[in-house]
């Protein structure tokens, strides 16, 4: 038997609020389980995408799914199997919550209330905290990380909480070298061992690529949609990029150059 898609649009466009077309005539299909990457240039609807089929913007024309659940009827369902990491957290930096905090809120705000922390919790949040380098610091207050710790603290989270399908939207951006390359590490090491999908939104598709199993080239609609290798097309680069984007072939890689994203490589 076939296993139920991870992700599929039919015909799906999107409103920005002032009334744009963020995304139309976006159809497309990803079998599970999947590392997948949704890539594009600043604007090219990608958030967008995430937050339609998480349910939190409502189509304006056509459907997706996520797992066979309907984003716009079943989004309920979606958040209970979906660990969610936005691309700006709205944890309120003014607030003194600490690290130990904001990581067992990923366990938290998945029981049904009253909510209280068990020792399990507390055991699978440390954890979360060690496979990103940073359960030394479960006692130390969020807002005094740097921007790099608190993205991995906020990975941490999406780890200790449970679903079948992590979702991250630019966790690399504004993140130093090291933390970049440990939440790679990381998110490649949990796909494998685990049973759980990885849909990350990037702009830059080098530092995950070789971990990345489907790629959806974005430009406000579908321009392309395959493996890494494929989709680092001097055709496709061009359509999304503009004539400035460049393919360079070196020792079996494949780089694009872009203006906006820098280099993007896959092997």
């Amino acid at each position: 038997m076939a296993s139920v898609p991870l992700l599929e649009a039919q015909n799906l466009a999107v409103r920005y609020p002032n009334g744009e077309l963020a995304l139309h005539d976006v159809s497309f299909q990803i079998q599970s389980p999947s590392f997948m990457a949704i890539i594009g240039p600043n604007g090219s609807g990608k958030s967008t995408l995430v937050k339609t089929f998480l349910g939190l913007i409502k189509p304006f024309r056509g459907s997706i799914k996520v797992n066979g659940y309907d984003s716009l009827k079943q989004s309920g369902k979606i958040r209970k199997i979906v660990r969610y990491v936005p691309q700006r957290d709205r944890i309120e930096l003014t607030v003194p919550m600490k690290v130990k905090d904001i990581v067992l809120m990923g366990r938290l705000l998945k029981k049904l209330p009253p909510r209280f922390t068990s020792s399990k919790d507390i055991r699978i949040a440390k954890d979360a905290l060690e496979q990103v380098d940073m359960v030394d610091l479960w006692d130390r207050p969020f807002p005094e990380l740097s921007g790099g710790q608190r993205q991995r603290v906020l990975v941490a989270r999406a780890l200790a909480s449970e679903g079948s399908i992590l979702v991250l939207d630019e966790p690399l951006a504004g993140t130093d070298v090291e933390s970049q390359d440990l939440i790679v590490d990381v998110l490649g090491k949990y796909h494998k061992e685990n049973d759980v999908s990885i849909v990350m939104v990037t702009h830059d598709l080098n530092p995950i690529h070789t971990l990345v199993e489907d790629v959806l080239l974005l430009k406000n609609t579908v321009i392309g949609l395959g493996e890494p290798c494929s989709i680092m097309d001097p055709e496709l680069m061009k359509k999304v990029y503009g004539p400035t984007a460049r393919i360079v072939e070196h020792s079996g890689h494949r780089y694009c150059m872009t203006r906006d994203s820098g280099i993007d490589r896959h092997d």
